[in-house]
């Protein structure tokens, strides 16, 4: 018996890594992909080969290309026979830099027609028709895999597609409505996707994280420490906000929480079509329209601590 196979794109560094090392930590060989970070991707093949004894292929694709997201499961299939889990990764923020490398940022009603453009392509290419396209491709092979044990008159096999979103699907933040509009309109996506699936007993969900520690998270936000003048980045800013009530749980997510989540998510048979949010409680109390005043509370309680401390 071969081991079952999970695909996750976007898995070079981030949550896409640490899914691919949950898996292979629980016997799956698993397909890494990246875009740009070929040696990153290597890396943790190696590792996972050395650690775990299983196969790890790397596929080089820029999802956002149309016919990438195609090529990537083609490639999989090809290689290892067979399609058991894939978790569309892949995804990138609606923010666009300047001449001087600098964030631009628009409110929702002052964005230029130019610059909405460029935005919405950005996150539309990748977020949605990326993600979308690797869907599609994935419940084909995965419904011709239940097609043949069903010839074969045996039991069908419970397969699953997993999409990692993101919680800015319901709670905007004015600066990047792009980003939630791509995310949006994924869950969309596997509703429709987890209607064709079912009667193959092939589960479809979207999981949802809240802000996570990671590469992407570790950008410059644009927020200034009013006493030094230090440019926090997004985890660091998102931090203060939990520290100061705009989630139960006061602090960000890690990587590995999402990749248990991930493996949880598509070994339940019986749940499909769910929007599922791991995020601290954030949406529970939807941080985002009081975010300078959960940021101020948060700043006020750090520097409370520090008094403490010297």
């Amino acid at each position: 018996m071969s081991n079952p196979v999970c695909l996750v794109s976007g898995s070079s560094s981030g949550i896409g890594a640490a899914i691919v090392r949950a898996f292979a930590a629980r016997g799956f060989d698993v397909v890494v992909n990246y875009n740009s970070g070929a040696e990153r991707a290597e890396g943790i093949a190696a590792e996972i080969r050395r650690e775990h004894s299983v196969q790890a292929l790397t596929v080089g694709a820029d999802l956002a290309q149309p016919d990438a997201p195609f090529r990537l499961v083609d490639a999989a299939y090809a290689h290892f026979g067979r399609l058991d889990v894939a978790i569309s990764n892949s995804g990138v923020s609606s923010y666009i830099l300047d001449d001087q490398g600098e964030v631009i940022r628009y409110r929702f009603h002052e964005t230029p027609v130019e610059h909405l453009d460029k935005e919405m392509a950005r996150v539309l290419d990748l977020n949605l028709k990326g993600a979308y396209r690797l869907g599609q491709r994935a419940l084909k092979y995965m419904i011709e895999q239940a097609q043949a044990e069903k010839t074969r008159g045996e039991a069908l096999q419970h397969r699953s597609i997993l999409f990692i979103t993101s919680i800015s699907d319901v709670a905007p933040e004015t600066t990047r409505i792009p980003y939630g509009v791509s995310k949006a309109g994924l869950n969309h996506a596997m509703l429709g996707a987890a209607c064709e699936g079912g009667p193959y007993n092939i589960t479809v969900n979207a999981l949802r994280p809240g802000v996570v520690d990671t590469p992407l998270t570790s950008r410059p936000s644009g927020l200034l420490d009013p006493e030094d003048g230090h440019e926090y980045t997004v985890a660091e800013t998102y931090a203060l906000m939990a520290e100061g009530g705009s989630q139960p749980l006061h602090r960000i997510g890690e990587p590995d929480e999402i990749a248990y989540a991930a493996y949880a998510f598509t070994h339940i048979p019986f749940m499909t079509g769910q929007l599922i949010a791991v995020d601290g409680g954030f949406t529970l109390i939807s941080g985002f329209p009081n975010k300078e005043l959960f940021l101020q509370e948060g700043l006020r309680l750090r520097r409370e601590r520090q008094g403490k401390n010297t």
